[in-house]
């Protein structure tokens, strides 16, 4: 582009439109003989404008310009016009000097004739359309002015033509893009009804929540379900932790907080509903997404309550069936273990009164096996309702696993090869030893069970990290776990069997040689260490067991065995200790125990007696209490009574069950521990020798 037409092309419509009535003035005057000629002063120099030459200032603007320009007379005949009005009309512009300008108006001639009559000196404008040589309606704005003259002079209009046919289509595309994003709006809208109606149908409440400023919304349902009776204008992260339970808002905080990096949260949590204060069991599910504002949360909530009060009822009736199960063959077992205890000391009567004393012996070991036989099954079924107690220590499972290797590689047999693998730099845990030896153990007398002809048995250990899709197929929270597996090349486990494995009294040994309790007790242990067990096994091709037990990030403890040689005597001279038991057999023969030692003992058969006893004593030791204990007081509320008075006490539980009562959480309080009856004597003595040493 020359820089003429780079400057005509910067001029305004308006400015172009005062160039042209000037240009017409000077040409006038040329013509009408009022001046000579006219000098204009430019970059190329002096330019003399004379009657040949006084119009081209005019035509080199015109022909710039973008739009269409033409010159008529009153009566329509055009004199002249650009190249652009001629392009406008797809003809030569030659072909349309001296022809009437209405015929290239089609119907809008006669329209366009009458715009013309009231040209005048302030101009008019109107839209036509031009028929194009092919035929086709060229869509335009015609503006058209009165160029000045005399009464002697011609009368002759300008006129100024705009192409509106790029315009008009943008306008009818922005038109089509709004119907567009209004039918999208409207499918949005229906979509977003029938979701509301889905929810509402399957009773879960819809919220959005900005994790940025921590404001949301909510729908109807949601609102119900946290107590309003009206719908919530406002809603935020805030009120929500408001309903949330003290106990839960912890966890609660920490999952939103995930959800600023996390696809997805999900979890359960309790709240108290507005108004009537009721506690309901929420579940909550949300998913983020950006925006240009920030990262979001939308999800929904559902009332959970009566699903886990159905849920627990169900797993009660469960436990009544199982117990019904296993009633006749419990009853068996146990009549057969009292048959051998109460049979044993009949014959040892019966053999002291001959003078026989020396084959008392191999009937007190009778006795004594019967009697272990039956407290191993009673610890089984405590186990399996959750409700053993437990001793945590923080362990180094592959040194566990090392201790327990001789005692396993006994009971395999040799037609069993054992390979143990520890994983180096393995991660602590904290668990109840003997708990994690017995399962071990049953693990692999199992195993060996399924290898009647041989074969190997792995034990392995194991770092791992679940995220949370990994956790959730676990029933467990996210994080560091440590592994401890199980694996052997036997028969392996049908789909059918391997889903019921740890269902109470499931055994698929015959009659009388299991009671199906093994899996289910390990099942109970793991859940209530914080753990899961996990079964994968294929018919004929064996079967691995695992659990997974929490990381513990402190340094383990040394691990005491009671396989251990024990301590036959305790030396006691000079301490007291108070005996608490309702049953005078065991008050009898723990006080003998003591007594013999050199303890000094004090007995009470109830909690209120043995406080009191406790007030009046200036100093005593060691406090020995059954839990279950009559006249109002448990033995876990008095030995609260008594840390009370003397913060610093010993305490050892003696009991025949574990209550909730006796360890709150599932674990017991400094300086207190627990002896499950029956037990042995020498294991007293050895328990008493660890709270009293020296």
């Amino acid at each position: 582009m020359s820089p003429r037409e780079a400057a005509v092309e910067s001029l305004s419509f308006e400015q172009l439109l005062a160039r042209l009535q000037e240009a017409e003035e000077t040409l006038d005057a040329i013509r009408l003989g009022h001046v000579d000629a006219v000098v204009v002063g430019g970059p190329q120099g002096q330019q003399v404008y004379t009657l040949e030459n006084a119009d081209r200032p005019y035509r080199a603007i015109i022909e710039q310009m973008q739009e269409g320009a033409f010159t008529i007379q009153a009566e329509g005949v055009l004199l002249y016009c650009n190249q652009r009005f001629a392009t406008l009309l797809g003809r030569q512009r030659e072909s349309l000097i001296g022809k009437p300008i209405g015929h290239y108006f089609g119907r809008g001639a006669s329209a366009f004739m009458a715009l013309l009559a009231h040209a005048g000196e302030a101009g008019t404008g109107a839209e036509f359309s031009l028929v194009h040589d092919s035929g086709e309606m060229i869509p335009v704005t015609v503006s058209l002015i009165e160029l000045a003259g005399d009464l002697n002079t011609p009368r002759m209009i300008c006129g100024v033509v705009t192409d509106l046919t790029r315009s008009l289509q943008r306008s009818h595309e922005l038109t089509a893009a709004n119907a567009q994003l209004a039918s999208e709006i409207r499918d949005r809208q229906r979509a977003e009804a029938g979701l509301q109606l889905a929810l509402d149908a399957a009773e879960m409440g819809y919220w959005d929540l900005d994790l940025t400023i921590g404001d949301g919304r909510t729908s109807r349902r949601h609102d119900d379900i946290f107590g309003y009776q009206d719908k919530l204008r406002d809603w935020s992260f805030g009120r929500f932790l408001e309903h949330v339970v003290v106990e839960d808002r912890a966890a609660v905080e920490k999952f939103f907080g995930v959800g600023r990096t996390a696809p997805s949260i999900e979890f359960s949590c309790r709240i108290e509903r507005a108004g009537d204060g009721a506690r309901r069991w929420l579940q909550v599910k949300g998913l983020s997404y950006s925006t240009p504002r920030g990262p979001r949360l939308s999800g929904v909530v559902i009332d959970m309550t009566k699903a886990r009060e159905t849920e627990e009822q169900l797993r009660q009736a469960q436990k009544m069936e199982a117990v019904g199960q296993l009633t006749g063959g419990l009853a068996h077992d146990f009549n057969n273990l009292l048959g051998g205890i109460i049979g044993s000391l009949e014959m040892i009567e019966a053999r002291i009164a001959e003078g026989r004393v020396a084959e008392v012996e191999r009937y007190v070991d009778v006795a004594l096996h019967s009697a272990k036989r039956a407290a191993s099954l009673t610890q089984r079924l405590l186990a399996f309702s959750r409700r053993q107690t437990l001793s945590p220590k923080i362990i180094d499972v592959n040194a566990l696993v090392v201790g327990m290797e001789d005692l396993i590689r006994r009971s395999i047999g040799p037609s069993i090869r054992l390979e143990v693998i520890g994983a180096a730099g393995l991660w602590s845990t904290l668990v109840d030893p003997p708990q994690l030896e017995n399962a071990l153990l049953n693990l692999s007398i199992n195993a060996r069970d399924a290898m009647p002809h041989g074969g190997t048995l792995t034990i392995e250990t194991a770092n791992v990290r679940l995220d949370d899709g990994q956790a959730n197929e676990r029933d467990l929270q996210p994080g560091k776990y440590i592994t401890l597996s199980v694996r052997d090349t036997g028969v392996g486990m049908s789909k059918e069997v391997a889903s019921r494995a740890f269902d109470p009294f499931f055994t698929t040994k015959p009659l009388g040689q299991g009671t199906g309790l093994g899996l289910s007790m390990i099942y109970g242990f793991a859940r209530q260490s914080g753990g899961q067990i996990q079964i994968l096994s294929e018919k004929d091709r064996g079967t691995t067991i695992t659990l997974y037990l929490p990381r513990n990030a402190a340094a383990p403890a040394r691990i005491e065995s009671d396989r251990r040689p024990l301590a036959a005597d305790i030396e006691g001279a000079g301490k007291l200790v108070l005996v608490v038991d309702d049953e005078p057999s065991i008050r009898m023969l723990v006080a003998e125990v003591l007594n013999e030692a050199g303890f000094a003992t004090l007995e009470a058969s109830d909690g209120p007696s043995a406080l009191r006893i406790m007030e009046m004593s200036a100093k005593i030791d060691l406090l020995i209490t059954d839990v279950g204990l009559p006249g109002g007081m448990n033995g876990r509320q008095l030995a609260d009574a008594v840390c009370a008075l003397r913060p610093t006490m010993k305490i050892l539980f003696i009991t025949g069950y574990a209550e909730n009562v006796v360890v709150g959480s599932g674990r017991l309080d400094h300086g207190m521990q627990v002896l499950t009856k029956p037990f042995t004597m020498n294991v007293l003595k050895k328990r008493i020798q660890q709270m009293l040493p020296g």
